[in-house]
């Protein structure tokens, strides 16, 4: 199958985990956050920024959610505030930051 040189602008990244909950038992997690593609460029200019955030890589690169739920299970409209209270969760950002980038690579097929 041949290469399709076009630039892609979105991508949308599956992150799967658990946090513990209050009784310290594992509350699994499986949400898609909507997110902007970086060229292999902006990449490696982030991972060269050694004042560089992970939560700062996290809230530029998302856009959008979809699997974020509120205490009764409703739906969470994406808004800033929100992105920044769920990324305070601690090891959210680089479990979010590492699922981006293996969702944003190229993979070998055989």
């Amino acid at each position: 199958m041949a290469f399709k040189l076009v630039r892609l602008n979105k991508l949308p990244v599956r992150v799967k985990g658990a946090l513990p909950g209050e009784d310290g038992k594992p509350v699994a997690f499986d949400f898609t956050l909507h997110c902007k593609r970086l060229t292999q460029a902006e990449i490696d200019s982030v991972m060269k920024d050694k004042q560089g955030e992970v939560k700062g890589f996290v809230q530029n690169v998302t856009e959008g959610w979809d699997g974020v739920l509120d205490a009764n299970g409703e739906a969470v409209p994406f808004a800033r505030e929100q992105l920044d209270e769920m990324i305070d969760n601690a090891g959210l950002p680089m479990l979010i930051m590492h699922a981006y980038l293996e969702q944003v690579s190229a993979t070998a097929k055989n």
